[in-house]
């Protein structure tokens, strides 16, 4: 049986046909429409239709950027999309197609994805950190992920990192994600951040360029702090790090080069964490989103 998966994100809706074990049949995009919840269902009622038009369709799954009640697919927050709070686009499209349907946290979809056919197979207790434009997760204990009383177990992204001069907090999500990192070699060099992005800046640095460096460093240290604080929460066996950053060829040896720093600081090693990155890559919420449906009807 085959089954639409559709990742609803900030900047774009990705779609893809997906197998009852995970192979990926075909792929599509579309912009997320910025405007109003009908316009996204719009836009998702055509991928639907784009799947249907290709095999029939066994069910739909949905990955999406915000607090999800996973029962029922209610968005309890509205994430990267204001408008989505209050909403369930997986129960509007069930019912429009007549089809089974799930919605998930886009987080803990990537995490299922790892579970499923990933890195964290054969792994019971493991945490998962997404960066991108913020710092997302998931936190799975005996191969189920945890959602907490209000839903929001594993958004790491709020964790207290830093404060300003004034006292002011400041979350992990605000100074070590890599929209934090493109924002902080903005304000440093005086650049257009209209002109970066994070890969931009990881170049920049390895070309030499001061202000970059610093602020690479910056973002591994506080990167390793917020690894140090979810090790010593919940003690996973593995913590898997996603998204398009962690793609980086040093990306794991620098995180871990920052931690025995930071465990030599603190005088002691304390409980390290294993640290690897995802295996399913840009395709882990598509997936872990099917896995889920799988397993909730």
């Amino acid at each position: 049986m085959n089954y639409i998966a559709l990742d609803i994100g900030g900047t774009a809706v990705k779609a893809a046909i997906i197998d009852e074990i995970g192979t990926i049949i075909q792929k599509t995009s579309q912009p997320t429409p910025l405007t109003n919840f009908d316009d996204l269902i719009k836009c998702l009622t055509e991928i639907v239709e784009w799947a249907k038009a290709i095999t029939p369709i066994s069910g739909i799954a949905i990955s999406q950027p915000c607090v999800t009640d996973a029962m029922t697919g209610q968005a309890l927050s509205g994430g990267a999309l204001g408008y989505i709070q209050g909403t369930n686009p997986s129960k509007v499209l069930g019912n429009i197609f007549n089809l089974p349907y799930t919605a998930e946290n886009d987080g803990n979809c990537a995490a299922l994805a790892e579970i499923w056919i990933g890195n964290a197979r054969g792994i019971n207790d493991l945490a998962l950190v997404v960066c991108g434009s913020g710092i997302g997760g998931s936190v799975i204990i005996d191969r189920k992920i945890i959602t907490g009383h209000r839903k929001f177990a594993g958004e790491f992204g709020m964790f207290i990192t830093g404060f300003e001069t004034d006292g002011t907090p400041i979350i992990w999500s605000a100074n070590g994600s890599t929209l934090a990192l493109v924002n902080a070699y903005s304000k440093r060099s005086g650049k257009d951040i209209k002109t970066l992005d994070g890969k931009i800046v990881f170049d920049l640095a390895e070309k030499g360029d001061e202000d970059a460096m610093a602020c690479v460093e910056s973002f591994y240290r506080i990167f390793a702090y917020g690894l140090h604080n979810i090790q010593h929460v919940c003690d996973p066996e593995l913590i898997l790090i996603g998204g398009a950053v962690s793609n980086r060829a040093d990306f794991i040896d620098n995180i871990t080069k920052e931690l025995e720093i930071f465990y030599d600081q603190v005088g002691g090693y304390m409980s390290g964490p294993t640290v690897a990155r995802c295996a399913c890559g840009a395709d882990a919420n598509l997936i872990g989103a099917v896995y889920h449906l799988l397993n909730m009807c």
